[in-house]
């Protein structure tokens, strides 16, 4: 795994909430705020993980203000 995307999951698995089925998700909004001071590449790094099939998410790209309210859930 890409030493970014594994920091990646590090955090939303830190920052989010465990949901009924188990899974580990955060919005959008709350991963920016807190990963932005880790990386500015957020969203690429977003992408590489739903690549390799390590987070789910509604919509094609992701944009800061617009989409402060997608839900990211971890699989893994």
């Amino acid at each position: 795994m890409q030493p970014g995307v594994e920091e990646l999951c590090l955090v939303i698995r830190n920052t989010g909430r465990t949901g009924d089925d188990g899974r580990v998700s955060v919005t959008f909004g709350q991963l920016f705020e807190t990963y932005v001071t880790i990386s500015n590449k957020v969203v690429g790094i977003l992408l590489r993980a739903r690549k390799h099939g390590l987070v789910r998410f509604e919509g094609e790209m992701l944009w800061q203000g617009k989409d402060d309210d997608v839900v990211i859930t971890l699989l893994e």
